[in-house]
Order: structure tokens, then sequence, then C-alpha cells
């Protein structure tokens, strides 16, 4: 939790982790954020039924009311941005929001953009395809309908070149622009992938794959027309167990080099990151209980990573070890540690393998600690082990050691921090004997 998963093979040890990045204010305003989106770089971003301009000081500048309460998704060819709601689309050009009234628009749930067409879904399986060059002109036979499967069509997302009609029960198609008819869109033969998609606002993309949340709860990504699952059978099996999922909410983030394809899911105040770096799950979490991971959007605007928080703006920063002076629980649990006979093991102490003299020079975290506990039961339920320092600034020379006695056919460590320290785990070791059947 709040931890990422790097893998450098060539390094003193193949994996290690390190503390997701904290966050400090950038822009600040009250609200709920339905969406962030960088055009013509400058940051724009709807707030409530707010949308707003904010500038490289964090400024914010009201241009207009968006109607609506579900998040907004974007798309623009550099001198028009378009803004889909579900309802109503708008049109924003020089700094002037107006709403999109052409008759023959059916709005949908999304907008995309390729080789200047705008595209929309829109009601019963079909998607909409603008005038060349014209964002908010659609004529009325310039539409086209989903083919392979009696779907709705709920997401179209521009990829590589290609178009993606998502349907909602089975199925993800592929079409190219190939600049002939009405619409001048042709669907690519053999690309029609078998999964629909469980949340409208779970697509997102890296410079190489397109991530979204199947039917199934499963993630899934493609660069061209074959689906990969990407969740193990612990993080499907999460996921499944969801109560409601189709709220689900996600965006890919940039962070030291390395993508991240990240999923909130609002009802279960739960956040997952996915590294595509490393293909490794965690989980991300805000504040002492742990509750849903604060960002809801990001974007890459000024010279910063930054993320929404309700009408706040925050900036990703790898020296911040709070968000937005909210406290990070930076956890870590064990594999399960068995005997390879199936026998009883006992343990007397367990040493995690640390960057340690990470203390701050005054106040909480002056001198950090970490936390040990202890499931003999499989991870059902953890017992206290006591806690260890983990050094003042500059004593790198501490040894992260809890002495504990245990005996069990199976030993879970898990290992918290709550100081707003810097935390770099590189490995462990335990020191046990086998102790018969």
């Amino acid at each position: 939790m709040n931890m990422i998963p790097e893998f450098v093979p060539t390094g003193k040890t193949e994996a290690a982790m390190t503390s997701w990045p904290g966050s400090k204010s950038f822009s600040t305003a009250g609200g709920i954020d339905r969406g962030m989106h960088v055009f013509a770089k400058e940051l724009y971003k709807v707030t409530n039924n707010t949308l707003f301009k904010i500038d490289s000081l964090g400024n914010q500048t009201s241009l207009g009311t968006i109607q609506g309460t579900n998040p907004c998704i974007f798309a623009d060819n550099g001198t028009t941005m378009r803004i889909a709601t579900g309802s109503q689309d708008y049109l924003v050009t020089a700094d002037v929001l107006t709403e999109l009234t052409d008759p023959d628009l059916k709005p949908g749930n999304s907008v995309t953009f390729l080789n200047n067409l705008m595209i929309n879904d829109s009601d019963g399986g079909q998607f909409q395809v603008s005038d060349f060059g014209v964002p908010g002109s659609i004529a009325p036979n310039n539409f086209a309908t989903a083919e392979s499967a009696p779907d709705d069509t709920i997401r179209v997302y521009a990829f590589n070149e290609r178009i993606f009609p998502f349907g909602d029960v089975s199925t993800v198609e592929t079409w190219w622009n190939s600049g002939t008819g009405n619409p001048p869109v042709d669907r690519v033969q053999g690309g029609t992938m078998q999964i629909g998609l469980a949340a409208v606002y779970s697509v997102a993309n890296s410079t190489d794959f397109v991530y979204f949340l199947g039917t199934d709860r499963t993630v899934y990504r493609f660069s061209g027309t074959q689906p990969q699952p990407v969740t193990p059978p612990a993080i499907a099996a999460e996921f499944q167990s969801y109560a409601v999922s189709d709220d689900a909410r996600a965006g890919v983030a940039n962070i030291e080099g390395m993508y991240f394809y990240i999923i909130s899911f609002p009802t279960e105040g739960k956040t997952w990151a996915f590294n595509e770096t490393g293909n490794a799950w965690f989980q991300l979490s805000t504040g002492a209980d742990e509750k849903q991971y604060i960002g809801t959007s990001y974007a890459e605007a000024y010279g910063k990573k930054l993320i929404a928080d309700g009408g706040n703006v925050l900036e990703l920063d790898n020296n911040t070890f709070t968000d937005n002076g909210q406290v990070m629980i930076k956890e870590r649990v064990s594999p399960p540690i068995v005997s390879p006979t199936g026998g009883r093991i006992e343990m007397s102490s367990f040493t995690a393998i640390m960057e340690t003299g990470v203390g701050l020079v005054t106040g909480q975290g002056e001198v950090p600690q970490a936390m040990f506990s202890i499931s003999l039961d499989g991870g059902k339920s953890f017992a206290p082990m006591g806690s260890v320092e983990l050094g003042r600034q500059g004593e790198a020379r501490e040894k992260v050691t809890i002495y504990y006695m245990a005996s069990a056919y199976e030993i879970i460590i898990k290992m918290r921090v709550s100081d707003p320290v810097f935390i770099s785990i590189h490995g462990a070791s335990i020191e046990l004997r086998e102790a018969g059947f």
C-alpha cells in the first residue's frame, strides 16, 4: 500500500519498493471534481457545474456552466475542445464556452478525436462522426453501428490511428478512418475483442496500451486487437467481490518514467494501481482510515504532475510524504512463509532490508518507526509484534530487526509506517527453524 514496486534486475536486489509520491497544494477551490484536460498547453477543469481555466500559478477562472453530475470526457483538435457529459456536449474555442446545438447530435458518454474528426458514442449501438475539421457539426448520415454483437456502444476511444467503440456486454470493435463514405470509417475485419466494458470511465492509455475494466471485472489492456488480462487471480477476486464496479474511474500517471494505471471504486472506497513496467499491482490510499486515494483525475501541465481532489488541484511531489497534509500509510505484507516439508516452523527474528536514517529534522518523523504485526492463521488476523526505529536523519547504520518468538505452520509479517518519511524496502530475512509436525 502506497509503495511502488520497482524492478531493477541489474541492481543489488532485483526488486524494491519505494514510497508513492505525496501531494501538495497547487490550486485551491471547493466542489466535486468531474475531470481535467490539457488543451493548447493550458489546464482546464470541471468542478461541480463550472468549467475553470487554471493558469501556471494555480489561479482559477470560470468560463461558464457545464450541466450534469457525471464525470466529463474531453477531446480537442488544438483549437477547439469538446466536452461530453452524458447528456449534453459543449465546445470551447478561444476560452468561449458554448453548448453544442447541432440537431443531429445524439450525445453519449464520451467523445474522442482522430484525423480531424470528433467521434461520440450515441444510442442504439451507434457512434457519430463530425464533419471533417468542424467539431460541432454532425451530418444526419454520419453515423455507424457496431456490427459484431447487439451491444450498446457506451464509450468511444481513439488510439494508434484506430477507433474503438466499447460495448456494454461482450465486445470492443476496431474501426479505422478510411476517408470515404458516410461516415468515413470502416470496421477492421478480425478486429473485434470478445469482452465488454464494465465502467465507462475506466478507459485510459499509456503510450503503449489502452486499459479498461472488462465486464468480468478483470482489467484488460491492448495495443492492437488482442485484449490481455493484467489482473492476477487475487486482484480479480478482490474486484469481483465489490458490490458496485460500474462507477469505477481510472487514469494513467507517469511517475519517474514508469506508467501506472490507477483505478478507483468510489462506492467501495478503494483505489488500486498497476505498474506497467513491472506488471505488478499495489493499493493506494489516503488517510489513517486507508480510504480511497485522494486523486480522481490526472494531468501533466506547466511541468508538473497534477491530480484533482474535489475542486483542489494538487501537485505530486517525491519530496512530500503526505497527501496534502493527510497521512499516507505505507504498508508491506510478506508472502506466506512455510516449511518446504509442510511442518511447523519457529521464528525468532525478522529483518527488513531497507534504507535507514530517513528521519526528518524536526516534528513527526524525526524518529520514524516501522510497526510490525504477525499472522499465524493465513492472514485472517494479525497480532502486534512491536516497532523498530528507522534511524534519525543520517543514522544510516540502523538495523531494522524485530525479535519475536512464534510457532506455526504458516507465518505472514506485516510492516507499516505512518511517519511522513521516504521508505525504500529492498528485501527481508527471517530467522527460523523447522519444528516438526
